[in-house]
Order: structure tokens, then sequence, then C-alpha cells
């Protein structure tokens, strides 16, 4: 091909790749058609150029793509049929085959979903953790934490982890691709523990061991997701004696665990609690109390102490869609980077208040939900068809 010739076709292809990078990143079925057309365009969608400029383009969270959800009053670990709804053009590889396996999603960070059978009260066999790309369908195999060494074990709850301690460091492109780490914080009678799991070592690391405080016991929420605030992972507790559910702090720097308490509140067995992350990535909370949804920071105040502070509170009967009721409403899940909560009416439906816009709306029409879990990732041709 003599030069002029060239130089044409490389002006044409800038003017093809400025024109897809602008397709809505929750709808990778355009760029997948697109790709289809032919060599050329699979060349230019497939390339790592393309997907960083895509990323950079929208310069955003990664689009939702679907979530996981257990049905009511079902906990994870009774083996309960968990399904995975589409929220874009997005079919999951494998889906069927990975949910239909008897393991339950767990935890859903950087594309990757974790799943495993988690085990009961007394109960000493393999947990079988795996790690699962919905995009690739590719499934890892993760090692079963020791957790039998500290029985009797009361509950525990896990997250996945880009390898980096830092979610910040992540550009959500290739982390899919790249280095893991696998979380988990448990308790038994007298301790708190944590175990770390490191995909490049193939390894899980020694415990780190917190007292529990006196006089109490904690138990996790196996169903509530965790919360990564900076370099410091968070889980729920169940309502545990007189002081009801607390935040059990896990730093990934130092493998320190503490215990704090949730944001100071009234009628403890009537609210929906959910933990969040605020806009400069601090912990947050949600918290319903009838037909007001109250959210909390965690800021630092006197003495260096971090205390929580009300930043603002959402009449839900006045963002309600124009065809609903104001009926109790129950928080089921967060989307961290699209500030956006999950709310269960009843046994009605799944809605999602934008915590950004302060509008709701109803997402999903089914029977109640007793958790959910949002996949989150940026999908493109070069993720899931060959290089020609």
């Amino acid at each position: 091909m003599d030069p002029p010739a060239a130089a044409a076709f490389a002006g044409m292809d800038e003017l093809v790749e400025e024109v897809l990078i602008r397709c809505p990143p929750h709808d990778p079925a355009r760029l997948a058609r697109a790709a289809l057309v032919c060599k050329r365009w699979c060349r230019i969608l497939t390339g790592a150029g393309f997907r960083r400029r895509f990323r950079e383009r929208h310069r955003a969270a990664p689009p939702m793509l679907g979530f996981l959800h257990h049905p009511l009053l079902v906990p994870p670990h009774e083996g309960a049929k968990c399904d995975f709804t589409r929220t874009a053009s997005f079919r999951p590889q494998d889906a069927d085959l990975v949910l239909g396996g008897g393991r339950q999603p767990l935890n859903s960070r950087h594309g990757r979903i974790l799943i495993g059978h988690p085990p009961k009260v007394g109960d000493t066999s393999d947990c079988r953790l795996a790690v699962w790309d919905p995009i690739t369908g590719e499934k890892l195999e993760v090692p079963g934490p020791p957790l039998c060494r500290l029985r009797p074990l009361l509950n525990w709850n896990v997250a996945v982890l880009w390898a980096s301690s830092r979610d910040g460091g992540c550009n959500h492109l290739d982390c899919r691709r790249g280095p893991f780490r696998v979380v988990v914080v448990s308790t038994n009678i007298v301790v708190l523990f944590a175990y770390v799991y490191l995909s490049e070592d193939g390894a899980w690391s020694k415990p780190t061991y917190a007292l529990q405080p006196m006089g109490t016991v904690v138990c996790f929420m196996l169903s509530e997701p965790s919360v990564l605030a900076g370099n410091v992972l968070c889980f729920i507790t169940a309502n545990d004696t007189d002081l009801g559910s607390r935040i059990i702090k896990y730093d990934l720097g130092t493998s320190k665990i503490d215990l704090i308490q949730l944001p100071p509140s009234t009628s403890r067995n009537t609210k929906s609690v959910m933990l969040t992350a605020t806009e400069n990535g601090g912990l947050g909370c949600a918290i319903v109390e009838h037909s007001r949804l109250s959210l909390w920071s965690r800021v630092s105040g006197p003495k260096e102490q971090c205390v929580w502070v009300q930043s603002r509170v959402i009449e839900l009967e006045k963002i309600i869609p124009d065809d609903d009721i104001l009926i109790s409403y129950r928080l089921v899940g967060f989307a961290r980077g699209l500030d956006v909560l999950f709310a269960m009416r009843f046994d009605d439906g799944l809605f999602i208040i934008d915590l950004k816009s302060g509008r709701m709306k109803k997402l999903w029409k089914g029977r109640g939900i007793y958790s959910i879990i949002p996949y989150m990732s940026f999908c493109t041709p070069g993720t899931t068809l060959p290089r020609t």
C-alpha cells in the first residue's frame, strides 16, 4: 500500500474510534456488534489503546451490568437459589453452571464475583471459595481458609479485592486480569480474627487476632456487603446484647482489627442500616427509620478521634415514584462509585435511590429480596473477542 493510501486508512481508523468511544458503557452490546462489522473495526475495538481511551473518556465508575440476589428470609448459607439479573445488554458467561453448583455469591469488586459454601456453625468442612469473572466465564478456585483451627466458629464474612491495598489505585480496565486478594474476618467466643489470601502467593496468611469485647459476643451478618473506605475494610455485625449492631474494621495496611459503634439512633429494632462509602472515599452509613433516610459520614473530630456526623436527610415520601405508595423500605445493597442505594419495599419490588440526584425509581418488580450484590465492570470486545 502506498503512503497516501496508508495515511487515509489511518485517518479513517481514528475517526471510527472517535465515534465508537462515545458508546455508553452500560450498553456493551453496541461495541460487540460494531466489532463484527469487519476485521479492521474488530482490531480497533479489541486493542488496549481503545480500552484505555474508553475508560478515560467516560471518567466514571464502571457501569452496573447486573446484580445477584438471594430470596427473602433465606440467608445465603442455607443454599437458596441465587439469580443474576441483568440491568444492561450483557450476558454473564456460564452463570447457570456457576450459580447452579450450590455455591453462593458472597462479594463482588473489580469485575470479579466471589462465590463459596459458607460453613455453618460447628461445620469443619472446606468452604470452597472461587473467584468468577462473568465477562469471560473464567473461574479460579481458592483454597478454603483454615477456619477449623479456631472452633467453635460463630460466623464470618468475606471480601474480594484488587491486589493493591487502595481501591483508588485501580483504573478498572484490566484489574480483572491482575492479581487479587480475599479477606476473611471471623469470630469465635473469645476473639476476632482475619486471614488474607493473595492470588500471587496461592496461600493464606497467618491470622490476625483481636479480643472480643468483654461481656459480649460479636456475630457477622454474612448477607451484608463489606465496604472499602480508604485502606480499611468494614463489615457490619448482627445485633448483639443491648449494644445493637456495630462495625468491624480491618486495616489492610496494618492488619489491625477494631470495633466501632454505628451512628447514634433511636428505635434500634425498626431501622434498616447499610454501610456506604462517601464521595471522598471515607466510611459512610445509611439508616432508614420510618419515612426518613439519614446519611452519616465518619470524620475526624476533636483530639484526632473519628466521630459520626449526619450529612443529609432524605424524606422518602417526597421522592417515591408517582404510582407507588410509601411503605416501609429495607436497604439491601449499595453500589460504590455510582452512589446508589438499593431498597426493597416489603415484598413488592426493588428500588434504587440515587444519592447524587436524590431521586428514586423502581429497578425490578418481583418478590422480596434478602440481599443483593451489584456487579460493576467495563465490558469491551477486547475482553471477550479474540483478536484478528
